[in-house]
C-alpha cells in the first residue's frame, strides 16, 4: 500500500465545494446544444390562453404549462416513457433545465404534478399544440398536403388480462354496443326490439364461439392450462383497469390489451398530419372516413387541400371509396380478398350494371335488402326464359330464378381495380409502403409509444399526439439546422467570389497602370 503524497504531482483532485459560485446557466450549455434551438424559435405562450380555464387564481401556484409541455415533449424526444425518470434527467441535465426556463436553485415539477396536469388540461389543448408544430413544418416548406399515407397499428395498454372481468350486455345500451363494433347507421326499419334481438343474437354467438373455442383449448392443454386468456372477447369481457382498452390478436401472437393508432402522414418528408386513438374491437375501415375528414380539416386550416389517399387492405369497403369520390379524393386501397368480380359462369357488365349468364340472359338489379346490418342488391332473372333454358337445373332455385346478391358499391369497386391496375396505382402503393409504416416503427421504438402508460381512450389520444408533435417538431428542427448550414455555406461562397472579383479588378488596374 502507498500512502497518499502530500503534493499535486499525481494529478488527484481534491473537490472541496464554494461558498459562494459565479455561475451563468446560458453560458454553461455549449452554443451547439440541440435544446438551444427550440429554446430560440419554439413560440408556445399561445398556451396560456387556451388552459386559463384549468388554473385558478386562489391556491399555491400549479406548474407553469409551457414548462409542462416541454416537458412532455423533452420525455418523447429522449424516449423516456415515465414520469419519474423524466423528473430525474431534469435534474441531472443543464441543457434541460435552461429548455425550459429552471436555474439551478429552481425545484423541478414532481412526477405527479405533471401526471395530475396531464389529466386536468383538455385534449383540445394537445391538438392546438400538435397543430401548431404541424404549422411550423408546413411553413418550412416540409408538408405538400396533396397525398396522404394512412395506416393503423396497435399500441399495447396498461392493463393486463389477468384483470379481466366478464360483462353482460344490457337491453339500454345496445345502441352503444353496435356503434363501437360496427359504427354504422342501421337502417331506418329497424325498430328498438330489432336491436335487442339483433345485439342478443351477436351476443349468443359470440358466446358460443367462446366456449367452442374454450373446450378445443381444454382439449389440446388440460382444463388447468395457464393461458386461459386465449378465451378472452371483447363482448363477453372487460378490462377492470382500463374499460377502454380492447382485446386484440395478430396473427401468430398471444391476444393483448391495446388501443389503435390511427394515423396520416404527408409523403413529401414523412411530417405526421393527424394521429389519434380509437378502440381496438374496430376494424381499420370503420376508421378511413373519420381519419380522412380530421385530416383534411388540418390541412384547410394551414390552406392545403387533400386530394389522394393511400392505404393497405384493411382499410377497403365500398362504402369508403363511394364516400371518397364524394368528397373528391382520388384513393389507392387495395381490395379486401372477399370480393369477387364475376359469379361462376356469371360475367358482370359494368356498363349495363348486370350480370349476363351462360345462355345470354342479363340479371339486372331487382331491389335492394338489408342482412346483417348491411344493404345488399339483389340480380334476378326472369322466370320465362330461365324456363327454356337448358342450364336451368343447376342454376335456378325454388321459385324457378335465378338470384345474386352482390354489394351496392359494385361500380366503386370496379373503379379501384382499374385505377390500382395503372403504373400510377403501382407507384403509389410502394409509396405507401415507404412513408407511413417506418414512421409507425420510429414512434413506437425511439419516441416512446411502444406501450402506453396512462389510461383510457382520451389519455391515450394526449399521448399519441405528444410523441407525434416531438416526431415533427424534430423534423423542424433538422430543417432549420439544414438551412443555417445551407446559408453559411451560400454566404462562404458568395465571400469567395467577392474575393475573386476584387482580384480580377486589382489585376486590371495593374495592366492599365502598366
Amino acid at each position: 500500500m502507498y500512502a497518499k503524497p502530500a503534493c499535486r504531482w499525481w494529478g488527484n483532485k481534491n473537490f472541496t465545494p464554494k461558498l459562494f459560485v459565479n455561475f451563468r446557466l446560458d453560458e454553461a450549455v455549449p452554443d451547439d446544444n440541440f435544446y438551444k434551438i427550440p429554446k430560440k424559435n419554439l413560440d408556445l405562450n399561445f398556451i396560456y390562453k387556451e388552459t386559463k380555464s384549468v388554473y385558478s387564481h386562489t391556491g399555491i401556484p400549479g406548474i407553469d404549462p409551457i414548462v409542462f409541455f416541454k416537458m412532455l415533449l423533452v420525455g418523447y424526444l429522449e424516449n423516456i416513457c415515465t414520469y419519474r425518470k423524466l423528473e430525474r434527467e431534469f435534474q441531472n441535465r443543464l441543457d434541460l433545465r435552461f429548455f425550459i426556463d429552471h436555474d439551478l436553485g429552481d425545484t423541478i415539477p414532481d412526477h405527479s404534478t405533471i401526471c395530475k396536469t396531464r389529466k386536468r388540461i383538455p385534449r383540445e389543448v394537445f391538438d392546438k399544440v400538435f397543430d401548431h408544430i404541424l404549422k411550423l413544418c408546413i411553413d418550412a416548406g416540409l408538408v405538400g398536403g396533396k397525398t396522404q399515407s394512412i395506416d393503423s397499428a396497435y399500441i399495447n395498454a396498461n392493463a393486463s388480462l389477468d384483470r379481466m372481468q366478464e360483462v353482460k350486455l344490457l337491453d339500454r345500451d345496445h345502441d352503444e354496443y353496435l356503434r363501437e363494433v360496427f359504427d354504422q347507421d342501421l337502417p331506418d326499419n329497424f325498430t328498438t326490439k330489432d336491436k335487442i334481438a339483433r345485439v342478443n343474437k351477436l351476443q349468443k354467438d359470440l358466446e358460443m364461439h367462446a366456449k367452442s373455442r374454450k373446450k378445443k383449448y381444454d382439449a389440446f392443454y388440460g382444463p388447468n392450462r395457464k393461458n386461459s386468456r386465449r378465451t378472452f372477447s371483447n363482448a363477453t369481457h372487460r378490462s377492470s383497469t382500463d374499460p377502454d382498452a380492447r382485446v386484440a390478436k395478430k396473427s401468430g401472437k398471444p391476444r393483448v390489451l391495446c388501443h389503435t393508432s390511427t394515423m396520416s402522414v404527408d409523403t413529401k418528408s414523412n411530417v405526421i398530419t393527424n394521429i389519434t386513438a380509437e378502440h381496438a374491437s374496430k376494424k381499420d375501415s370503420q376508421l378511413l372516413i373519420r381519419n380522412v375528414i380530421k385530416t383534411t380539416s388540418r390541412l384547410k386550416d394551414n390552406g392545403l387541400y387533400l386530394e389522394q389517399i393511400l392505404a393497405d387492405a384493411g382499410f377497403s369497403s365500398g362504402e369508403n371509396y363511394a364516400l371518397l369520390e364524394q368528397m373528391d379524393i382520388e384513393a389507392f386501397i387495395p381490395l379486401h380478398g372477399t370480393y369477387e368480380t364475376h359469379r361462376e359462369a356469371f360475367k358482370y357488365d359494368g356498363r349495363r350494371n348486370a350480370f349476363t349468364c351462360a345462355n345470354g340472359q342479363i340479371l339486372k338489379p331487382s331491389y335492394t335488402k338489408f342482412a346483417d346490418g348491411k344493404r345488399t342488391v339483389v340480380y334476378r332473372s326472369k322466370k320465362i326464359i330461365c324456363d327454356k333454358c337448358p342450364f336451368r337445373i343447376n342454376c335456378v332455385n325454388k321459385k324457378g330464378i335465378k338470384e345474386i346478391t352482390s354489394t351496392p358499391y359494385k361500380k366503386e369497386y370496379e373503379r379501384m381495380i382499374k385505377r390500382l391496375k395503372s403504373q400510377q396505382g403501382k407507384i403509389s402503393y410502394g409509396l405507401r409502403m415507404h412513408t407511413v409504416e417506418p414512421v409507425f416503427g420510429s414512434l413506437q421504438q425511439y419516441y416512446g409509444l411502444r406501450r402506453m402508460n396512462v389510461r383510457g381512450k382520451n389519455n391515450a389520444s394526449k399521448v399519441m399526439l405528444m410523441s407525434a408533435a416531438a416526431f415533427n417538431l424534430k423534423k423542424w428542427m433538422k430543417k432549420l439546422i439544414n438551412n443555417s448550414i445551407n446559408g453559411l455555406y451560400s454566404m462562404f461562397l458568395s465571400l469567395r467570389a467577392f474575393k475573386e472579383y476584387l482580384i480580377l479588378q486589382n489585376k486590371k488596374i495593374v495592366f492599365l497602370s502598366s
